[in-house]
């Protein structure tokens, strides 16, 4: 079995003017699995961003703490969850990826975006996934996953707001 990702790292004219770095109160976290009807999840209290750069180019990318003094974290983005592209209020992510092979493909997609205003913070996470039989090897691609994008079925949806401390 072979796993390729595709972290789509967009560089920006201009940059953006926000900046996420910090940490922030969790105040609610709701999310699916699949898609649909959001419920509340369990979370860490509180997250921490951090400014990075990958190849040259910015991105954040957040830890979940069980404090404020954000001394007790575990990675929750990283570089494949990591927010690349500046947006007028934050910035987005945008992963692809492909597994399998053979006789069966799994193709999928992760959409995030972190919105920060004032110091009221959204961060919101979508996966659309789809396990394809029959797809030729050199089509089990991040490229094919991209190209299918969300018309396959959303398998998981969260939102978070947040306050940054």
């Amino acid at each position: 079995m072979r796993l390729h990702v595709l972290v789509l790292v967009l560089a920006a004219c201009g940059g953006s003017d926000v900046d996420l770095t910090g940490v922030y109160r969790v105040d609610s976290a709701v999310g699916s699995m699949p898609c649909g009807a959001d419920t509340s999840i369990t979370y860490p209290a509180f997250l921490r961003f951090e400014k990075m750069e990958f190849l040259g180019q910015p991105f954040f990318a957040y830890d979940g703490c069980t404090d404020e003094t954000a001394t007790e974290c575990t990675s929750v983005g990283g570089l494949i969850g990591g927010f690349f592209e500046p947006t007028d209020d934050g910035w987005i992510g945008r992963t692809s990826f492909s597994t399998g092979g053979g006789s069966s493909c799994t193709l999928g997609i992760i959409n995030q975006s972190a919105a920060l205003r004032s110091t009221a913070l959204t961060i919101e996470v979508t996966s659309h996934e789809e396990e394809v039989d029959g797809l030729p090897d050199d089509q089990c691609d991040p490229d094919e996953a991209e190209r299918r994008g969300t018309e396959m079925p959303c398998i998981e949806h969260s939102l978070i707001d947040a306050t940054k401390l």
